[in-house]
C-alpha cells in the first residue's frame, strides 16, 4: 500500500534541523518507508533520517512530494499531514542582532581617526583583552589523526553503537537541566546522534573495512558536502553541528584525548580568534574569562552564534585573521556593536574604550543598585513589577533584576520536548524551588498551555484546521482532568512553601471557571485526606486572552480573585489576525483605539467587582506603552526578567495624576496613528519637570585629553543621567555646530550648544578640566554645554547662551569659577548667575 502527500514547505529557513527532527520521530513509529522528494532540487531522502531531510534542500514555498510505503501507509499519510500543518507553530525564532547601517561610526570616534578591521556582527558589545588564537579542527585535520588499525567489523560496530549510546545519554542528561536556547542545540545535536541515514552510512563504511573512525569522518564529510549545497545559509550553517557532533562521538569512542583541545583553558580576559567554533567547544569555555570572539568562518545563524548571542559575549564573523600579527600579550579591542575590531590599537582608541566600557559598567550597576527598590512612582503610585518565566534559572535571574514577583510561570514547558508527561514529584519539586526562589513574593503558575501553538504529541489531540481556534489549554482539561489535577496537586504542595497562585489560561464562560474550581477543591479535599501540607486560600485567576471575557467579568469575578491581560492572544483574537502571519500585521494593531478602550474597560469591570487586574505580555516592557498602561490603572506589569531594571527607573520618573491625564486623552483619539503620535511625543508623555540645572551635571576637574574627549564624556553623563537615549546623535548634533564656528568664547572658556531631537530634558552642563585642552585656535580649561529639546520654548536655547557670553566678560564671574574648589560650590554660583 502507499500514499502521496504533496506539501509546500512553510517555514522561513526551511526543513532544517529541529523540523526535520520532529518528522524524523513521528516517520519512525511507521512500518512504512517515508520517501521525501523536494521538486525544485531533485533531490530526496528518507523522512526517518534528519540529516536526509535536511539534505533535500527543501526551502520555504518549495514543492514537495512525500511517498509512503507500508502495511500502515494511510495511517502515516494521515499523522504525516497533520505534523506537517503544525511545523510552523515548532519554529522557534532565533534573531539577529540588528546591523548598524553600513560605514556609521559615531563621531566621537571618526575624530579619532582609528585603525581598524571591519568585520560584520554576530553580538554586540565592547571588550578589551588579549589574543588567543585557537585551531579550528577540519574534517581533514580529524582524518588526519585517524588509528591505523582496524579491527573486525563486528567489533568496530559494536564499538560504534556503544559510542552512540554513551554519547545519546549524555546528551539526554544533560537536556533535562538546560533550557532556551541551549536546550534546542542540545535537542538538534541529538537528532543527529540518532539519525539513521547517519548511523546507516557509518556502518557502510565499516563494512568496507574502515574503522569507527575514518568511518565515522566520511558519513559525516559525503553529510556536510550536500547541505553545502544549499542555497540557505541556514542549512549551510549545520555542517558546524555535523562536525561537532563527529568529534563528540569519536571522543566517546577513542577516549577524551584522542583529539586536541586547542586554547581553551582561559586564564585571563580573552579574545578567541578561530576560523569556527563547535557549540560544545564554546559551552566549554570559561566565560568569566571570554571577553569576545572572532569566528572567520562562523554564519550569524549558526548555533555557537546563536549561543553567543544569548550569553552578550561580542562576537564578529568575516574577518581572515591569518595574516594578522597577533602578539598574545597585546591588547586588542573588539567592538560588537559597530563590527570593528582594532588589534594594533593607540593609547588614545584604548583610552576611548577603557571609558567607553566604564560607562557601559556605570549604567549597568545604576540599574541593577535600584531594582530592589519598590516599583513606585515619582507622586507615590504603587505597581507591581513582576516577571514572566519558564524555569528555575529564569526566576533566578528575574529576583536578581528586581523581580516583584512572578506574574506569569509558563508552566507548559515542563510537558514539552519528551515522550511522556512529567509526574507530581517532578513538577512539584519543580514549584517548590522556584517558591524558594520568590522568598515570599508571590508566583503565579500558569497551568498548562498546550495545543494551539504548542503542541504536545503523546496527548494526542489530533489535526485541527485551525489549532489558535481550537482544542487548546482549559479546552483540553476535561478530557485530561487526571493531569490537570496532578499539575493542581503539585502546585498546591508549593503553595506551602510561599504565596503561590493558581491562573487559567484560555477562559472563554464562566462556566469553565467553575468547573476549575470544582476540580481545585476536589483535589484540596484528597490532599486533605493525605494529609499533605497546602494553602487553602489560594488564589485563582483567569487569563483574559478570549474577548468574551471582557464582557463577562462581573459573573466571572464571583470565582476567580484575579485577572491577568495576555496581550499578545488577546490582540491577535480581538482583532482575528495570527500574530505569527506577516500579511495581517498591519491588522494586529496594539495601538488601535478600539482595543485601548477594551482594555480600559476590562480593568474598570475588575475593579468594580473588587479584584486586581495585570497584564503579562510584550505591552508590558514597552517604553511607549507605559505611562498610558499605568494611566490606564494596571495593578500589575509582568515581563521579561531583562527589561525589568530598566521599567522601574522609568516608573519612578513618571507621575500617576498626570499619566491618567494622558490615559483619558489617548483614549479619546480614534486613529491608530493618532495614539502612536501621542505616545511618542515627549510633551504628551507624563514625565516629571526636570530642572535644567543640576550638581550631577557639574563635573569638577575632569580628566580629558582634548575636545573630543570632553564633549563625548559630558554627553555620556546626560545618558548616565536619563536626559538623553541617544548619546551618539546627541554628540552628532553637537558637532554640527563646531564644525561650523568654535564655540570657544575667549578667558578659557567655551559654550558648546544644540538644539536637538536626541535630548529628553533640556539640561546645562558644566566641566572644569584638569589640564586645559585646545579648542579650535584657543587654550579651553572651562565648558559650559547646552542641550535644548527641539520642543522647548524657542527663545530658551539663546536665553541662556548670551546670559553666560555677557557674565564671561566680567573677570570677577571668571575669578569665581576659576578658584571654585567644589561642585557644590559652582551649582551654587551658575543657579545665581542663571536664575534656575
Amino acid at each position: 500500500m502507499s500514499e502521496l502527500i504533496t506539501y509546500q514547505c512553510e517555514l522561513k529557513e526551511g526543513i532544517h534541523a529541529r523540523p526535520a527532527g520532529h518528522i524524523e520521530r513521528l516517520c519512525n513509529t511507521f512500518q512504512s518507508e517515508v520517501n521525501w522528494k523536494n521538486i525544485r532540487s531533485g533531490l530526496q531522502g528518507s523522512a526517518k533520517s534528519a540529516l536526509s531531510l535536511v539534505a533535500t534542500d527543501t526551502l520555504l514555498n518549495d514543492e514537495c512530494e512525500i511517498i509512503l510505503s507500508g502495511a500502515d501507509a494511510r495511517r502515516a499519510a494521515s499523522e504525516l499531514t497533520a505534523l506537517l500543518k503544525k511545523l510552523p507553530q515548532f519554529e522557534v525564532a532565533h534573531e539577529e542582532e540588528s546591523q548598524v547601517p553600513a560605514g556609521y561610526l559615531p563621531r566621537s570616534l571618526r575624530e579619532m581617526q582609528p585603525s581598524f578591521i571591519q568585520g560584520s556582527r554576530i553580538s554586540g558589545g565592547v571588550a578589551i583583552a588579549r589574543p588567543v588564537v585557537v585551531k579550528s579542527l577540519s574534517f581533514d585535520d580529524i582524518m588526519a589523526r585517524a588509528p591505523m588499525e582496524t579491527r573486525a567489523t563486528a567489533e568496530e560496530k559494536q564499538a560504534l553503537n556503544a559510542g552512540i549510546e554513551a554519547l545519546k545519554q549524555a546528551k539526554l542528561d544533560i537536556l533535562e537541566s538546560k533550557v532556551g536556547v541551549e536546550h534546542d542545540i542540545i535537542q538538534a545535536h541529538l537528532s543527529i546522534i540518532t539519525d539513521a541515514a547517519f548511523q546507516q552510512s557509518i556502518s557502510h563504511f565499516i563494512d568496507n573495512g574502515e574503522n569507527v573512525w575514518r568511518a565515522t569522518v566520511l558519513a559525516a564529510m559525503d553529510f556536510c558536502e550536500i547541505l553545502k549545497k544549499s542555497s540557505s545559509k541556514y542549512i549551510k550553517e549545520r555542517t558546524l553541528d555535523v562536525l561537532d557532533i563527529t568529534s563528540q562521538l569519536l571522543t566517546t569512542v577513542y577516549g577524551e584525548h584522542s583529539l586536541p583541545q586547542h586554547g581553551l583553558n582561559l586564564n585571563a580576559a580573552s579574545i578567541i580568534f578561530a576560523d569556527n567554533l563547535t557549540p560544545s567547544k564554546f559551552l566549554g569555555i570559561n566565560k568569566k574569562m571570554l571577553a569576545g570572539m572572532v569566528l572567520t568562518a562562523t554564519g550569524t545563524t549558526s548555533h555557537t552564534a546563536i549561543l553567543a548571542r544569548s550569553l552578550g559575549i561580542p562576537t564578529l564573523t568575516d574577518i581572515d585573521f591569518s595574516t594578522l600579527d597577533l602578539q598574545p600579550q597585546q591588547e586588542i579591542i573588539i567592538d560588537g556593536n559597530l563590527a570593528l575590531l582594532a588589534t594594533d590599537p593607540d593609547e588614545p582608541l584604548l583610552r576611548y574604550y577603557r571609558n567607553e566600557m566604564a560607562v557601559q559598567r556605570t549604567m549597568q550597576q545604576q540599574m541593577l543598585s535600584s531594582v530592589h527598590q519598590p516599583a513606585v512612582s515619582a507622586d507615590g503610585h504603587r505597581l507591581e513589577i513582576a516577571a514572566n518565566i519558564a524555569s528555575v534559572e529564569e526566576a533566578e535571574a528575574a529576583f536578581n533584576n528586581g523581580a516583584e514577583g512572578i506574574g506569569l510561570f509558563r508552566t507548559e514547558m515542563s510537558f514539552m520536548d519528551r515522550e511522556t508527561p512529567p509526574d507530581y514529584a517532578e513538577l512539584a519539586a519543580l514549584y517548590t524551588r522556584v517558591m524558594a526562589c520568590a522568598n515570599g513574593k508571590p508566583v503565579i503558575f500558569r497551568t498548562f498551555d498546550i495545543g494551539g501553538d504548542k503542541p504536545v504529541d503523546y496527548l494526542n489531540l489530533g489535526e485541527e484546521e485551525n489549532p489558535f481556534l481550537g482544542y487548546r489549554a482549559i479546552r483540553t482539561y476535561p478530557r485530561y482532568r487526571d493531569l490537570f489535577a496532578m499539575q493542581l496537586k503539585a502546585i498546591l504542595t508549593a503553595s506551602s512553601a510561599g504565596d503561590a497562585k493558581v491562573m487559567i489560561p484560555m477562559i472563554a464562560s464562566v462556566e469553565e471557571i467553575i468547573w476549575c474550581r470544582e476540580v481545585l477543591e476536589a483535589v484540596k479535599q484528597a490532599m486533605r485526606k493525605e494529609g499533605l501540607p497546602f494553602n487553602d486560600t489560594i488564589s485563582l485567576g483567569v487569563m483574559l486572552e478570549v474577548p468574551s471575557v471582557i464582557f463577562a467579568i462581573p459573573e466571572m469575578a464571583e470565582y476567580a480573585d484575579f485577572f491577568s491581560v495576555g496581550s499578545n492572544d488577546l490582540t491577535q483574537y480581538f482583532f482575528a489576525a495570527d500574530r505569527g502571519n506577516p500579511q495581517v500585521a498591519n491588522v494586529y494593531d496594539n495601538y488601535a483605539s478600539s482595543f485601548l478602550r477594551a482594555l480600559q474597560f476590562a480593568i474598570d469591570e475588575v475593579h468594580r467587582a473588587g479584584k486586581w487586574i495585570g497584564l503579562c505580555g510584550e505591552l508590558g516592557a514597552s517604553k511607549d506603552f507605559l505611562p498610558l498602561l499605568i494611566g490606564m490603572g494596571f495593578d500589575e506589569l509582568s515581563m521579561s526578567a531583562t527589561a525589568i531594571p530598566g521599567v522601574k527607573h522609568a516608573l519612578r520618573e513618571l507621575n500617576f495624576a498626570q499619566c491618567r491625564l494622558m490615559a483619558l486623552e489617548v483614549l479619546a483619539l480614534t486613529r491608530s496613528a493618532e495614539v502612536k503620535a501621542a505616545l511618542q511625543t515627549p510633551a504628551v508623555k507624563a514625565e516629571t519637570q526636570k530642572s535644567i540645572l543640576a550638581p550631577e551635571f557639574i563635573l569638577f576637574n575632569l580628566d580629558a585629553e582634548d575636545k573630543n574627549e570632553v564633549i563625548k564624556k559630558m554627553t555620556d553623563n546626560l545618558w548616565l543621567h536619563h536626559r538623553t537615549d541617544c548619546r551618539e546623535h546627541l554628540c552628532d548634533d553637537i558637532w554640527t555646530r563646531e564644525d561650523a564656528f568654535s564655540t570657544a568664547v575667549g578667558y578659557g572658556f567655551a559654550i558648546p550648544h544644540t538644539k536637538s531631537d536626541h535630548i529628553t530634558d533640556s539640561t546645562i552642563s558644566m566641566a572644569t578640566l584638569a589640564h586645559p585642552i585646545i579648542w579650535g585656535d584657543q587654550q579651553v580649561d572651562t565648558i559650559f554645554m547646552l542641550t535644548v529639546c527641539k520642543s522647548a520654548d524657542s527663545n530658551m536655547h539663546m536665553k541662556y547662551f548670551s546670559t553666560l557670553a555677557r557674565k564671561l566678560m566680567k573677570e570677577e564671574f571668571r575669578n569665581e569659577i576659576k578658584n571654585a574648589d567644589s561642585v557644590d560650590v559652582l551649582y551654587n554660583l551658575m543657579t545665581r548667575t542663571l536664575d534656575v
